[in-house]
């Protein structure tokens, strides 16, 4: 039984189909508000897009007039479908090997949308430092995000995708993200309220205390706690930009 040929199988082609998506689940993508705080100004800056899946995001920086954006993924079908956009993508089999396969340094921003979970744990650390040194300009940014396992939806995330390593809280990516170098690390959109309506920010705002409060008053009944240094943050994903 070839195992280590099922699992290329399950990472790469097949993922897509398992999961059941397709392009056109992403016909009306558009970029969060929260991706404002993190864009460069200059349209010129380079951007790469790690795991750029169909290339959703990478349409979206393009209609903004970013001009210098590429992505790299390991499905060959998700390459093949930007390809044929007209986008500038690359098949990867190992991020590691291509972080350091680079002559030097070039991106201003890298994305990272729901990639990190899917790496093998050991890995992580030694992963997002070979971005830092190989990949990013000095100065340069990486936006992270991923499924927050402290938000209502709790673990669902990292069993509903078979290919989920591990899950985050906001203290476990801080920590991954200071143990690879960077210095400079927000949050953004913590409460996950930007661009919504004022109509709904301000109720959403005030069930958020209240929920904040319960979980508070259960963790005094229970005798439990939270890492007190670590946001508190109940999003579905975590949203970090890191310098």
């Amino acid at each position: 039984m070839d195992v280590e040929g099922d699992e290329e199988h399950l990472k790469d082609e097949a993922y897509f189909q398992y999961r059941g998506v397709s392009p056109e689940y992403y016909d009306n993508y558009r970029l969060p508000p929260y991706f404002q705080e993190a864009l460069p100004k200059e349209r010129e800056a380079r951007i790469l897009d790690i795991g750029c899946g169909f290339g959703q995001m990478l349409c979206a920086l393009k209609k903004q007039g970013y001009r210098n954006i590429e992505g790299v993924d390991i499905s060959r079908e998700a390459c093949d479908h930007c390809a044929r956009l007209g986008l500038t993508v690359a098949p990867i089999a190992d991020l590691e090997s291509f972080c350091k396969g680079k002559p030097k340094p070039e991106y201003d921003l890298i994305i990272m949308s729901h990639v990190l979970e899917h790496i093998e744990k050991s890995r992580i650390i030694p992963t997002v430092r070979s971005i830092r040194e190989g990949l990013l300009v000095p100065g340069g940014s990486l936006l992270v995000m991923v499924p927050n396992a402290q938000s209502n939806t709790g673990c669902y995330w990292a069993y509903e995708d078979f290919t989920h390593s591990t899950l985050f809280t906001a203290g476990s990516l801080y920590f991954v993200l200071k143990a690879s170098g960077f210095g400079d690390i927000r949050f953004l959109d913590p409460e996950g309220l930007e661009g919504g309506r004022l109509l709904f920010r301000l109720p959403k705002k005030v069930f958020l205390r209240y929920y904040r409060a319960r979980i508070h008053f259960w963790n005094l009944v229970t005798n439990s706690a939270f890492h007190t240094p670590s946001p508190q943050i109940f999003t579905f994903e975590l949203k970090a930009l890191a310098r």
